[in-house]
C-alpha cells in the first residue's frame, strides 16, 4: 500500500487551495449510478457486487458509478491507514474496485470531513485528507462522497460553519485531484455549498436544507426539488446541483410520481443516482434514453422557471444543439392544463416519455395529470407532422381547482371533454371522442361526440352523462376518454354526503384523512401506531363515547354536497398524555376557515366548537400543532357531529368557537 509521509501531509494541509481546471474534471456530465444507502449497515461486499451485476444493463445508458455509502470502514485505522470492515468487506476495497471496473463501471466510497464517519463507526478524514485520498486512489476508487459529520468546530475558533467547510472540503478535493469525482455532501445546508461549491471544484454539491436523506414520498421529493430549483443560478457544467437520490423502485410513490422526479432531476442537470436495488428500478422510468439525454446534455444547463404559480410550473432548459427541453409540472391533486408560448415560427415537439411527435405554430399546452410532469424536446422545424392537440377530460371548474370531481352512487353527474387544435399547423379531420369506464358505470354522450373538422385554435366540447353504480364503494375511479390515438383520464371521487339530521362524524365515511402518527381513530383516542390501538376518548376526566382521535397535525375531509349546515365538537387534548400536548382545532368549509378553538393544552378542559358550513361541498376538520414539538399532541374531536338536510332547507347559524378572552 502506498503511503504519504507526515511531512507531506502537513505540507498539503498548509497549502492554499488552488481550484482545479475544468479540463481536469472527472465527470463531463452529472454522475449516474447506484448508491447503497438503502442497505445501511447491512451493506456488504457481496451486496455491492450483486448491485453491480444488476447495473450491467444500465451501463450503456450512462449509469456507471457503484457507490458504497457508509458502513464500509473498520472501526479503527490500521497503522494509521483506512481499513475496510473485515466482516462486511473481507476481500478488501481494491478487489471490489477491480470487480466493478471489470463490468465497465466505477467505484465510489463515502468519507467524512470530520473525525468520524456518518454511520458505521469508522474514522473520519479530518487531518488525514492527503493520506486517505492517496489510499482510496490506490484502491482504484473513482468517486468520493464527502460527508459532513462529527466536525471538530472547537479547532476553528471564531469561524462559522461555512468558513470551516471552506477550509475542510478543499483539502480533500485538492488531495484527490481532478480525476476523481468529488460529491460534496452537507445534508442540512448549513455550509451553504451552492455559494462556493463551484469555486471549490466540487463535481456536485447538495442543495436541500433537510438534515436527513430524501424520503420516498411525493411531498418530500417536491420540497427538495423546490429547494434545488432555488439554487439554479449557482449550477453549471462540471459543478452540478445535487438534490439527492432517485427513488424509483422503492415503493413509496406512484409510477407517475417517480416519472416526475426523473423529469425534474433531468431538467436540473442533477446526478441520477438510484437508491433502489437496480434490479427493482423500473426501466420505463429510469432507462429512457431521450430523458437521460436531457440530463446529460453537454451544455450542462440547469433548467429555469418560465412561469410558476406555486401549483403549476413551466421549466425550460437550453440544449447543446439549440433545441429546448420544456417540462410542464402539475404539483396539485387534480389534472390541469398547463401552457407556454414557444415564440414565432413552426416548432417540432417531441414528448420524450411517449415518443409522440407533433407541431405547433407557437403554443405548447397539455392537460397534465395530478402529480405528473410532462417532458418535451422542442426544435424549430417545418417537418410535416400533425398539429399539437390539447385533450382535456373533466377540466378544472375554476382557477386553482385542485380537488377531483365527486359523484354520488346511483346519481347522474356531468363530465365534459375538450379537444383543442392548439398547434394550428393544419386542420384536424373527423374528430371523435369515445369513453370507457369501470364495470357497472353508465357513460353516454349528451352532445355529439364527433365533428367533421377542427381548424387551428378551435375547440370541440362533448358533455357526458356519468352514473356510478348504486352500490359503488367510496374511493377514486378513472374514466378514460380517447381521441385520435390520445387519451385523457378523469379521476372521479365517489362519495356520499351525510344523511338528514344530526349524525356523528365517526359514523360518516371521510374522503381523505392525514395524521401525524398512526391513523385517525373513530370513537377512540389516537394510539400512534396501528388502527384500533386507541383508548376511550377522555378530556380532563370527562369520557366521550363518540368522536375522532388524532395526533396533530391532522386533517380529515368530508363530502357534504352543499346540503349540510353545522359541525359541532368538543375540542381537547386526551388525558392519556397527561399535562403534555397542545393543539389548535379548526373547521374549514371549502376554501375558508370558519371556526377555530385557539390553542388548547393538556391541562385545559374541552372547549365546544360550533361552525357554520352551509353551502360547502367539502368540510375539513384540522388539528394544528400548538407551537411546541408534536410528541404528545393527541387531539380529540370529541362528540363530533354534523347536521344536514338533503333538501337543503336548514337555516344558517353563525360560526362560533367558544374561546375565552385573550385567545
Amino acid at each position: 500500500m502506498r503511503t504519504i509521509t507526515a511531512a507531506a501531509a502537513a505540507a498539503l494541509l498548509a497549502m492554499p487551495f488552488v481550484p482545479l481546471s475544468s479540463a481536469a474534471a472527472a465527470a463531463e456530465a452529472p454522475p449516474m449510478g447506484w448508491s447503497s444507502r438503502s442497505l445501511g449497515c447491512s451493506v456488504s461486499e457481496s451486496s455491492v457486487r450483486k448491485a453491480a451485476d444488476a447495473m450491467a444493463a444500465l451501463v450503456p445508458l450512462g449509469y456507471r458509478y457503484v457507490i458504497v455509502d457508509d458502513c464500509w470502514l473498520a472501526p479503527q485505522r490500521a497503522n494509521g491507514a483506512l481499513a475496510p470492515d473485515p466482516g462486511r468487506f473481507p476481500g478488501g476495497i481494491k478487489a471490489l474496485a477491480d470487480y466493478v471496473h471489470s463490468k465497465g463501471m466505477k467505484l465510489g466510497l463515502s468519507l467524512s470531513a470530520g473525525t468520524k464517519a456518518c454511520a458505521g463507526g469508522g474514522p473520519g478524514s479530518y487531518k488525514s485528507e492527503a493520506a486517505d485520498a492517496a489510499q482510496v486512489k490506490e484502491w482504484g476508487v473513482d468517486y468520493v462522497k464527502y460527508d459532513w459529520c462529527t466536525i471538530p468546530t472547537a479547532d476553528f475558533p471564531g469561524q462559522n460553519v461555512q468558513q470551516i467547510a471552506q477550509a475542510l472540503y478543499p483539502r480533500m478535493r485538492q488531495a484527490l485531484g481532478g480525476e476523481v469525482v468529488f460529491a460534496m455532501n452537507n445534508e442540512d445546508g448549513s455550509t451553504v455549498p451552492w455559494l462556493w461549491g463551484k469555486d471549490a471544484a466540487a463535481t456536485t454539491w447538495r442543495t436541500n436544507v433537510y438534515n436527513r436523506p430524501i424520503a420516498d414520498s411525493y411531498p418530500t421529493m417536491v420540497d427538495i426539488w423546490e429547494f434545488n430549483q432555488l439554487r439554479a443560478e449557482y449550477a453549471g457544467p462540471g459543478s452540478w446541483a445535487d438534490p439527492d437520490l432517485i427513488q424509483a423502485g422503492r415503493g413509496g410513490m406512484t409510477g407517475t410520481e417517480y416519472r416526475t422526479q426523473v423529469t425534474l432531476w433531468a431538467m436540473g442537470a442533477a446526478p441520477l443516482i438510484l437508491q433502489a436495488d437496480p434490479a427493482a428500478a423500473p426501466p420505463a422510468i429510469v432507462a429512457n434514453p431521450k430523458v437521460i439525454a436531457v440530463d446529460q446534455d453537454k451544455l450542462g444547463a440547469h433548467g429555469r422557471f418560465v412561469k410558476t404559480d406555486g401549483w403549476y410550473h413551466v421549466l425550460s432548459k437550453p440544449l447543446e444543439n439549440g433545441d429546448r427541453a420544456i417540462a410542464l409540472f402539475n404539483e396539485s391533486d387534480r389534472a390541469a392544463v398547463i401552457s407556454t408560448r414557444l415564440g414565432g415560427g413552426r416548432h417540432r415537439i417531441e414528448d420524450l416519455w411517449t415518443g409522440a411527435v407533433v407541431s405547433s405554430a407557437g403554443e405548447l399546452a397539455a392537460q397534465v395529470p395530478a402529480h405528473a410532469a410532462l417532458l418535451y424536446r422542442v426544435a424549430k422545424n417545418r417537418e410535416q407532422v400533425p398539429p399539437l392537440v390539447t385533450f382535456e377530460a373533466d377540466p378544472q371548474k375554476f382557477p386553482g381547482d385542485d380537488r377531483p370531481s365527486v359523484l354520488e352512487p346511483g346519481k347522474t353527474g356531468e363530465i365534459i371533454t375538450r379537444v383543442t387544435n392548439t398547434g394550428a399547423t393544419g386542420r384536424l379531420n373527423d374528430v371523435a371522442v369515445t369513453a370507457s369506464a369501470p364495470e357497472g358505470w353508465q357513460v353516454s354522450a349528451r352532445t355529439p361526440a364527433r365533428t367533421a373538422r377542427l381548424d387551428g385554435g378551435e375547440t370541440f366540447t362533448v358533455k357526458w352523462a356519468v352514473t356510478p353504480p348504486a352500490g359503488a364503494a367510496p374511493g377514486a375511479y378513472d374514466l378514460t376518454f380517447s381521441q385520435g390515438g390520445g387519451t385523457a383520464t378523469a379521476v372521479i371521487t365517489v362519495a356520499t354526503a351525510p344523511g338528514s339530521g344530526r349524525t356523528h362524524l365517526s359514523d360518516v365515511a371521510w374522503t381523505s384523512a392525514k395524521n401525524h402518527f398512526g391513523p385517525v381513530e373513530k370513537d377512540t383516542s389516537n394510539g400512534e401506531r396501528a388502527g384500533g390501538d386507541g383508548r376511550p376518548i377522555t378530556i380532563e376526566g370527562v369520557p366521550y363515547a363518540k368522536g375522532l382521535g388524532t395526533h396533530a397535525p391532522a386533517e380529515i375531509e368530508y363530502y357534504t354536497a352543499g346540503r349540510c349546515s353545522t359541525v359541532e365538537f368538543q375540542a381537547g387534548i386526551d388525558d392519556e398524555v397527561g399535562a403534555a400536548g397542545s393543539a389548535g382545532f379548526e373547521v374549514w368549509a371549502d376554501g375558508g376557515r370558519v371556526a377555530y378553538s385557539g390553542v388548547l393544552t393538556g391541562t385545559m378542559p374541552a372547549r365546544k366548537v360550533t361552525a357554520s358550513i352551509k353551502g360547502a361541498r367539502f368540510v375539513r376538520l384540522v388539528a394544528t400543532n400548538g407551537g411546541d414539538n408534536a410528541t404528545s399532541d393527541h387531539a380529540d374531536f370529541a362528540d363530533a357531529t354534523i347536521t344536514c338536510d338533503l333538501m337543503g332547507n336548514l337555516p344558517r347559524p353563525a360560526a362560533t368557537a367558544e374561546v375565552p378572552a385573550g385567545h
